[in-house]
């Protein structure tokens, strides 16, 4: 999927307002994204072969028969991404709205009759987790490789629409998943509800920007302080 948003980005003029401070992106109405990640050009390139590599290493160990180990080592990426960016609340927020949006997307296409994942589900009308890591693994992208999305809703919709059909019917021909109705209309559901979707991740990936997250070691911290203070 992130193969087509790059070649298409290369396609697409950026003009940089050189009056924005560093690390500042539009909202695509003006606005300026003042807390975007300031991604250098080999943290860009990193962060699309961790997804590259997960998509492969899921979809493939999947259809290869294994699909806990490739839930695993999807996992594993995801902490690896984690463990490497500096705004790690601001990151898992947005990693947890796309895994909240995943079990809502894939499972109204089970529910449809349009799609059904035979390997490694724990229960038929929900995904499996494979393919939920698939879903962290793709937000991963929004606030680096694919930051330049930030506030290109339209260009979003139409490029979430054309790769995540081309990407759910690539998992299907691997033998990962299976198709449950005809082509049409399976890619033409899936086609729109990814359009729908990037709307959505592009969003959530702008306002998770603006939020200042505590790490989750020091929410603990502050509330265990203050249980410590009401009780003097």
């Amino acid at each position: 999927m992130a193969i087509l948003f790059q070649l298409l980005r290369g396609r697409i003029p950026q003009s940089p307002d050189p009056q924005l401070p560093t690390g500042a992106q539009q909202d695509g109405r003006g606005g300026i994204k003042k807390n975007m990640p300031d991604a250098g050009v080999w943290t860009k390139l990193i962060n699309y072969l961790l997804f590259q590599a997960g998509w492969f290493v899921c979809v493939l160990g999947a259809a290869a028969g294994h699909p806990w180990a490739a839930a695993v080592a999807g996992f594993i990426l995801v902490l690896v991404h984690l463990a490497l960016v500096r705004n790690r609340g601001q990151e898992g927020l947005l990693l947890l709205l796309s895994l909240l949006l995943g079990i809502c997307v894939d499972a109204f296409h089970i529910h449809t009759g349009v799609l059904s994942f035979p390997i490694g589900s724990i229960h038929p009308a929900l995904p499996p987790l494979w393919i939920l890591a698939l879903w962290l693994q793709f937000a991963m992208t929004l606030h680096y490789s694919l930051g330049w999305l930030a506030g290109r809703y339209i260009l979003g919709a139409f490029l979430g629409g054309v790769s995540g059909a081309l990407a759910y019917w690539a998992g299907v021909r691997f033998g990962a998943a299976l198709f449950t109705a005809d082509l049409f209309r399976c890619l033409l559901q899936i086609g729109l509800s990814w359009a729908v979707v990037m709307v959505l991740l592009i969003r959530a990936a702008n306002w998770t920007a603006d939020q200042d997250v505590l790490p989750i070691y020091r929410i603990f911290t502050k509330i265990s302080k203050q249980k410590g203070i009401s009780r003097d």
